[in-house]
């Protein structure tokens, strides 16, 4: 039985459990709030910053260490002090993952625009 566990786990982190959230439009991905803290040095932070904008997705920016409203914001998200941290409508992404990021922005694209996401 474990052995059949093991297996079950191991094809559902591989294949994904529960559906991915399918695509949002432009349009709707532009409606999303989202603040991204960043520091000036952090090539993650330029990538992260450049996938967004690839993406027509809207952005506030808050560079931590030269703004102190935003560096007291940012500690409180992310305890640990690392960067990039986006807040995606509410959903808190620490470091920059693709997948994730974008599963975050469709998800608060559909929900804002009043369909559920398949998840």
């Amino acid at each position: 039985m474990p052995r059949r566990a093991i297996l079950l786990l191991v094809t559902c982190l591989l294949v994904g459990c529960g559906g991915a959230v399918p695509p949002a439009s432009a349009a709707e991905r532009a409606q999303v709030p989202v603040t991204l803290y960043t520091t000036r040095w952090c090539p993650v932070c330029a990538h992260a910053r450049g996938w967004l904008r690839a993406r027509g997705v809207p952005f506030v920016e808050r560079e931590v260490e030269s703004d102190r409203a935003a560096a007291a914001r940012w500690r409180q998200l992310n305890r640990a002090g690392t960067v990039p941290v986006a807040d995606v409508d509410g959903r808190v992404l620490v470091g920059f993952v693709r997948d994730e990021w974008r599963e975050a922005l469709d998800a608060a694209a559909h929900r804002r625009a009043g369909r559920a996401s398949v998840r």
